[in-house]
């Protein structure tokens, strides 16, 4: 019997418009919902704090691949096996998770990259050319984790 090979697939996302656009939404929603909270004017600010950290972690993370830990880049070789490539040059391998996220007009790659460890990759089309990223689509769906939704 032949076995059919699959050709690798390397993923290299560029900043996406989208996806900001999707992290300022939710930030500056998370930050009108503090200030209609009924807190004390200290409490509101720490937690003003709390959001603009997590929109500068976000962003260093997802969309400028800035912290030591950001996927730069990920590969899915012949043989089914993921390398993610991060953003201090440390080559990662990788399993895909179930709970990965997949759909056509956003994808989310969850990796387990060791016992406790993990890395999410978010792939939007205006990130990655989109004959990719519909290859990696169907790739998964017919390839990958059955339990991916």
């Amino acid at each position: 019997m032949v076995k059919k090979t699959v050709p690798s697939l390397r993923l290299t996302p560029k900043r996406s418009t989208v996806l900001l656009s999707f992290m300022l939404i939710a930030h500056i929603g998370a930050m009108g919902v503090v200030l209609l909270l009924p807190l004390e004017f200290w409490l509101q600010c720490l937690l003003l704090l709390v959001v603009m950290m997590s929109l500068t972690q976000a962003i260093c993370t997802h969309l400028l691949r800035s912290n030591e830990s950001a996927i730069r880049s990920a590969e899915w070789n012949s043989e089914g096996e993921w390398t993610l490539l991060t953003a201090n040059g440390d080559e990662l391998a990788a399993q895909l998770k179930a709970s990965s996220y997949l759909q056509p007009w956003c994808v989310v790659l969850n990796f387990s990259i060791s016992r406790f460890g993990w890395r999410s990759l978010i792939l939007l089309p205006d990130a990655v050319d989109p004959e990719l990223l519909r290859r990696l689509r169907v790739r998964l769906r017919l390839l990958g984790n059955a339990d991916i939704s």
